[in-house]
């Protein structure tokens, strides 16, 4: 077995909710480039994953695992190796039932503890049964990073594995965080290894004035194709 490079929290611009320059076989492209392993692409509330998107994947030696950021009462939860069903899930209850029905699933707490109405925040902990991971967030410098060490502490208390991912909305900012696993390069091997916490996270801080102009320049496009597409 080797150390696998993989990212598990990506969005394209299939992405219905967040306003996104990149396709996925740019993206696919960008993450050979920087010789990822294994990928799972998971837009907002739909799956993109197709065979051809696999196959292409294949072709530069990267492992597609089907994914979705899944909207639950608001929060988001990041649902991988998941099925097409894993779109009609719209409340903790199905989310449970999800999981119960399909175990070959692994669920991320994703950015659990960020200000805003999309984080789990105590939901995290009253739910903490239906999640494998804890998401460690890209978004944070040297001195702001208060959330992920939340959820760290969150992640230690329950005795989960925490997951270093990139949440990628632009492409340059793909290999700011990721995760290095010890495994064969397969879903159920990855998956066990991501338990066993197998897991070496690289996160490296931002400048203090990307923060001030990233994450207010991804809402106001976000807002702007959210309103754009209800007109």
């Amino acid at each position: 077995m080797r150390k696998l490079k993989v990212q598990f929290h990506l969005h394209t611009r299939q992405d219905p909710y967040d306003y996104i320059r990149h396709s996925e076989k740019e993206l696919i492209d960008e993450a050979a480039r920087l010789n990822y392993d294994v990928l799972s692409i998971t837009c907002h509330n739909v799956i993109i994953f197709n065979e051809d998107l696999k196959k292409y994947a294949e072709k530069k030696r990267i492992l597609l695992i089907p994914g979705i950021e899944k909207s639950i009462r608001r929060r988001h939860v990041v649902i991988l190796n998941a099925t097409i069903d894993a779109q009609n899930i719209k409340n903790f209850d199905d989310l449970e039932k999800y999981r119960k029905k399909h175990p070959e699933c692994f669920i991320i707490a994703a950015h659990p503890y960020y200000p805003g109405g999309i984080s789990l925040k105590k939901r995290l902990e009253r739910y903490i049964s239906l999640f494998d991971a804890i998401e460690y967030c890209w978004y944070h410098s040297k001195k702001f990073n208060m959330y992920n060490k939340k959820a760290v502490k969150t992640a230690e208390k329950y005795g989960l594995p925490i997951l270093a991912t990139a949440d990628c909305h632009m492409i340059k900012y793909l290999n700011y965080t990721y995760s290095l696993i010890e495994a064969g390069k397969d879903v159920h091997s990855i998956f066990d290894a991501i338990r066993k916490k197998k897991i070496e996270i690289v996160s490296h801080n931002l400048p203090w004035w990307k923060l001030l102009i990233i994450m207010p320049s991804l809402l106001l496009k976000s807002w702007i194709k959210r309103f754009t597409l209800a007109i």
